[in-house]
């Protein structure tokens, strides 16, 4: 029996700019099925997609750096501080031209600058919690994940080699290259839930569509990938589906 659905967002239960997530979390409470939502975005992000999720729906935000229900916290791995200051240190001469750093604690973002401002509204995150700073020395909250954005698509190779063993990088492509604490993924975020929760490995559906969900889906009993997701990554997955909300439905919400 399904007793939690654990689900990445965008381009899974968020796909094409359509939401068909909120409906489907409100059913799953209703059964009596545990949510999940396992995300890069912050809190207040999936909070402003899914409404239903302000209530009985676990939120593993930041890549399971901060994990929440109902605004209790359950897990709180931040960066840390002496990690994050080295990191900024570092960059100016080891960074490729044209990058920025962004800033993320529980509520907002900082940047250094550049165009990482820009890209950030046009990815529809953190709209109104963006500020500018000199050094992160000077923000006062703890800090969950660093994005470092490019203007131009960059190898970020040696930024992974360089910190690999200070930093877990969850999501390297293109432009944006992001990392949050050592040891910290959404597999390790859904570990904690089930401890919670007392739910079995058995009982845990979970969906994804690219490489940091990977832990997530193995450590879940039964798991599917978003048609559309990487090959290799497909090939780890238990299933495919064209459309997860419709599978969490047929799955776990019909009869």
């Amino acid at each position: 029996m399904i007793r939690l659905v654990c689900s990445d967002i965008d381009n899974t239960l968020l796909k094409n700019s359509v939401n068909t997530g909120d409906q489907i979390l409100g059913k799953l409470k209703a059964k009596g099925v545990l949510p999940m939502l396992a995300t890069g975005r912050s809190v207040t992000d999936v909070l402003k997609l899914f409404p239903e999720a302000a209530e009985n729906v676990v939120i593993a935000s930041y890549d399971g750096a901060l994990v929440t229900v109902g605004g209790t916290v359950i897990s709180d791995r931040p960066i840390g501080g002496d990690i994050v200051n080295a990191f900024f240190d570092s960059f100016p001469k080891n960074g490729p031209a044209g990058c920025s750093l962004i800033f993320y604690t529980a509520a907002d973002c900082f940047v250094t600058g550049g165009s990482a401002e820009k890209a950030l509204i046009n990815a529809n995150t953190m709209s109104g919690r963006i500020s500018k700073v000199a050094h992160p020395k000077d923000i006062t909250s703890a800090v969950y994940k660093i994005s470092v954005y490019s203007d131009s698509p960059a190898d970020f190779e040696y930024l992974f080699a360089d910190w690999r063993d200070y930093m877990q990088c969850v999501y390297r492509k293109d432009r944006w290259c992001e990392f949050v604490s050592s040891g910290t993924d959404k597999g390790f975020a859904l570990n904690i839930v089930m401890e919670k929760f007392m739910i079995d490995r058995g009982d845990v559906l979970a969906f994804g569509d690219g490489e940091n969900d990977f832990t997530m889906l193995e450590a879940a009993g039964c798991s599917y990938a978003v048609e559309g997701s990487p090959a290799d990554f497909e090939e780890k997955a238990d299933f495919v589906t064209k459309d997860a909300a419709r599978t969490i439905e047929e799955l776990v919400l019909k009869g």
